[in-house]
């Protein structure tokens, strides 16, 4: 009769062959865009980050013209160097002026890296700026 192995003791097997992440610097932002949808009160937000092996954190602010704060959004530990969000404005939206998305990357309460992207109000088609 052919004796089995315990379940458990193969699950810790594999989960040591697993090589771990390492970091050789901390992660920055790579890539950022920012996209108005056609009724401009939500915005497309694409983020690329370095690798790592501590999870950071992602917080997005939008401001208006003025500088007031109109959304604001907080990734807690994200799992993933690439993240797509739709954030939501809290105020009537102003079609043709500039807005600014500010994305900061950090992890221990300490800032990693910051990146600001100023952008028109108007619906622009992701696929066509291909």
């Amino acid at each position: 009769m052919t004796e089995m192995q315990d379940p458990i003791e193969i699950y810790r097997a594999a989960m040591a062959a697993i090589p771990l992440r390492e970091e050789t610097a901390p992660p920055t932002i790579r890539r950022a865009e920012v996209w108005p949808y056609p009724d401009l009160r939500r915005l497309w937000a694409r983020v690329e980050t370095t690798p790592f092996a501590a999870y950071p954190n992602l917080a997005f602010t939008v401001t208006d013209p003025e500088g007031a704060v109109v959304c604001t959004m907080f990734m807690v530990e994200i799992r993933e160097p690439y993240q797509s969000v739709t954030l939501h404005l809290r105020q009537e939206p102003r079609p043709g002026e500039r807005y600014t998305l500010t994305i900061e990357l950090e992890r221990d309460e300490q800032t990693l890296d910051t990146r600001a992207l100023p952008f028109e109000l108007v619906f622009r088609d992701p696929q066509a700026a291909q």
